[in-house]
């Protein structure tokens, strides 16, 4: 399911809640905590165990897949910045070595 990671992380943020004690709390592991804040998707069992900590209906947080697209993708920046730091650290090299030899 596709869920709004900002949502739930301010819920918990609410709470005074570190990743870890909201997993002991809904008795998910603190990667699948991890992974939904990050990703925003989450399986119906991970689903229910939020709604059950947090005292919400399940449509409070769950997202349509436009709603899911049109997200500001935050996470994703920092991978692009490091493939684009690559790909020119890549063609300085080989620029660099065409040039000497």
């Amino acid at each position: 399911m596709l869920v709004d990671a900002n949502k739930l992380k301010q819920l918990r943020l609410g709470k005074n809640w570190t990743q870890q004690q909201l997993a002991d709390q809904s008795h998910l592991s603190l990667r699948t905590v991890q992974r939904v804040e990050k990703d925003g998707v989450a399986s119906h069992e991970t689903v229910a165990a939020y709604c059950a900590v947090f005292e919400l209906q399940h449509d409070q947080f769950i997202l349509t897949a436009e709603e899911f697209e049109q997200r500001p993708s935050q996470a994703r920046m920092p991978g692009l910045l490091f493939m684009v730091a690559g790909f020119l650290l890549g063609s300085g090299v080989t620029a660099l070595l065409s040039w000497a030899f």
